[in-house]
């Protein structure tokens, strides 16, 4: 999952933005380069609003050069979170959620995982 991601997703729950990163695994791919529009709302990279940062201050070239590989995205209205299992970030909710492969991203990641998240997740089952 590449960081210019979170300026496009929403919570699928509560539908709140932007989702907080919490990134355990990221590559660098020091090679790509920078082809697209920046980001227009939110800078996943910076974890600030554009207007904040201000659109001239955005680092996309070297942005563009990491991809998230395991993590989470949470969302901080309702507390709902999303697990990034190499590269994708899993935004089911509710029964459509893929117990299996969350139960082994909990497993890995534990000492990582705020305990409230694997409590609320372990609770689902």
């Amino acid at each position: 999952m590449k960081y210019r991601l979170i300026n496009f997703l929403i919570c699928p729950s509560c539908k709140a933005y932007p989702l907080e990163l919490k990134a355990f695994r990221v590559e660098h791919f020091k090679n790509r380069v920078f082809k697209l529009k920046p980001c227009d709302l939110y800078c996943g990279y910076e974890e600030k609003y554009v207007k904040d940062i201000g659109e001239e201050n955005l680092k996309c070239s070297e942005c563009i050069k990491y991809e998230i590989i395991d993590g989470y995205l949470r969302c901080s209205k309702c507390g709902e979170w999303y697990p990034i299992v190499n590269g994708i970030v899993i935004m089911h909710i509710g029964d459509m959620r893929p117990k299996k492969v969350i139960k082994e991203f909990i497993e890995k990641y534990r000492d990582r995982i705020p305990s409230e998240l694997i409590e609320k997740e372990l609770a689902r089952y």
